[in-house]
């Protein structure tokens, strides 16, 4: 056996080294987006409750989040943090009195709402489990998510996830390609033969510049998602699939076709 050889895995490629596979969590392998949404919704309810439009406090919900997601990233408690900013903004913009005691009561019910999203029962996608699974034979594979390293492991963990894992790793920067690119040189990965999948074109999408990109959008996201645009003439590929089973099929198997046919190259063995 090799280091990239064991009794039940395989991942060599040619010239001594390794194929993987990136993971997103968020979106792609676990449910995330309607956790937010019915979380917003919460907000919005109270506010009315408060006496403000509802409407109109989400929209600006979205601007203050938005923002502040930019500046400082995916921390779990940025959005309780959003929702209290809000709610001080629309107090100031309506010029609405609340005795201190009141506005420290809604600033805690607010700070809950905005937790009440990271430590949901994780609910898996149709098959993730499955193709990882079957993939983990065949790649090394890394879950690369952005947010809270506690709640993230806390997700995966509850998922049964761990087993599939070579590392988790948690960033809460828009820095997915950066941290792509150091594993690629840390564990000897031949980029050509090994992929990203994920559901953010923005996040996900820029680890096209470094590797293969399987777009699974089953989550479309926010705004933040959209904002940026491929990586263009980087030499690799973008597969773009619409769920776990069609991933595997048009996109991971594709891999391992072409990793088999460079082995047989490698050894001088001509195809069948």
């Amino acid at each position: 056996m090799t280091q990239c050889q064991s009794t039940d895995r395989n991942f060599c490629v040619p010239n001594e080294k390794n194929a993987a596979l990136f993971v997103d969590v968020d979106g792609t392998i676990l449910v995330c987006q309607p956790y937010f949404e019915e979380a917003t919704a919460d907000f919005g309810y109270f506010m009315a409750l408060r006496g403000f439009d509802p409407a109109e406090s989400i929209a600006k919900l979205k601007e203050i989040d938005r923002a502040k997601t930019e500046l400082e990233g995916f921390e779990r408690d940025r959005f309780g943090r959003s929702l209290i900013e809000t709610y001080n903004a629309m107090v100031a913009l309506k010029r609405r009195r609340f005795k201190p005691e009141a506005s420290a009561h809604d600033q805690r019910i607010l700070r809950n709402i905005g937790t009440s999203p990271f430590f949901r029962e994780p609910q898996l996608f149709a098959n993730a489990a499955a193709v990882l699974g079957r993939a983990h034979h065949n790649f090394m594979i890394f879950a690369v998510s952005i947010g809270n390293r506690e709640a993230q492991k806390y997700k995966v963990r509850q998922a049964g996830l761990d087993p599939v894992f070579d590392e988790l790793i948690v960033t809460s920067r828009d820095d997915k390609a950066e941290i792509v690119q150091q594993v690629i040189r840390d564990w000897n990965i031949d980029p050509k033969l090994s992929a990203f999948v994920g559901n953010s074109k923005r996040s996900d999408g820029a680890c096209l510049s470094t590797t293969n990109f399987i777009y699974l959008p089953l989550e479309l996201g926010w705004s933040f998602d959209h904002s940026k645009d491929l990586p263009l003439d980087s030499g690799f590929e973008m597969f773009e699939v619409k769920d776990w089973r069609e991933a595997e099929e048009k996109a991971i198997n594709r891999i391992l076709r072409r990793r088999k046919a460079a082995k047989r190259a490698h050894l001088g063995i001509l195809p069948p």
